[in-house]
């Protein structure tokens, strides 16, 4: 196999790590961490569904936020996501998967609850408000996948700032108005906040995630070659929001 690892040794890392049939789960990931797997990108999603099984669901971020400011236009069925290939694989390759219509922060997902997940995403006029997939995730008893990325890239943070409202989470300027295309080639117009870390000279520091959550509700291992950990969703949301209320610029560095 040319030093790529079975699907089935895949599947039994993320059983060891603690997903389970059923699962909701939120992965963020980088492929190139997992050092090959038979099949590539098709293999993986096959094993990580097959293991969820047909009461489970797979959700996985599609960010766009490196372009919409540039375009100023969010296609639901074409503009890309900007972080990672296998989110990108996910999204145009495999069969019945949804996409929530967010110009910046849309999520795409598959399974059970893939409906829920997505649905109205586009009421919200902030990145991950409360019909984001983020804000959803705890109310289903999901977890969040960091697969090979550590956990400074865990976008549901964001969400825990808007609610905790931390003195930086927004920018003083107004709404960004968008063009919304639709699956259906209809046109509609969406306002949305922006997220003002930059504005604020605050970067992000999520690993400090680890100081406030222990096992059962963070926990660490090996998939394939990648460095994983699994985190409840709802002690995220819950832990962390009672962090930031305490001290605002925990998860941040003030730069």
């Amino acid at each position: 196999m040319n030093g790529k690892r079975t699907a089935a040794r895949l599947r039994c890392d993320l059983e060891a790590l603690g997903i389970q049939p059923g699962d909701s789960v939120l992965m963020h990931s980088s492929f190139r961490s997992l050092g090959g797997i038979e099949d590539g990108a098709e293999g993986f999603f096959r094993s990580f569904t097959d293991l969820l099984g047909s009461r489970g669901t797979l959700i996985v971020p599609t960010l766009t936020y490196d372009s919409a400011f540039e375009t100023l236009t969010f296609d639901l069925q074409n503009t890309p996501g900007c972080v990672g290939w296998l989110s990108e694989y996910f999204r145009t390759r495999v069969d019945g998967v949804l996409r929530s219509i967010h110009p910046t922060h849309s999520c795409a997902a598959l399974g059970y609850s893939a409906a829920f997940m997505t649905a109205d995403h586009e009421r919200d006029d902030t990145p991950c408000g409360g019909n984001s997939p983020f804000r959803k995730l705890p109310l289903v008893g999901g977890k969040i996948l960091m697969l090979g990325c550590t956990l400074s890239p865990c976008t549901s943070m964001h969400g825990v700032e808007e609610v905790a409202s931390v003195p930086y989470v927004f920018d003083n300027r107004p709404p960004v108005n968008f063009r919304i295309i639709g699956k259906d080639g209809s046109e509609s117009r969406m306002a949305v906040r922006r997220h003002g870390f930059g504005v604020h000279g605050c970067a992000q520091r999520y690993d400090r995630i680890n100081r406030v959550l222990f096992p059962p509700d963070l926990v660490s291992g090996k998939v394939l070659d990648a460095d994983a950990w699994l985190i409840d969703a709802a002690a995220l949301w819950r832990v962390c929001r009672l962090k930031m209320m305490d001290e605002p610029c925990f998860f941040v560095d003030v730069i």
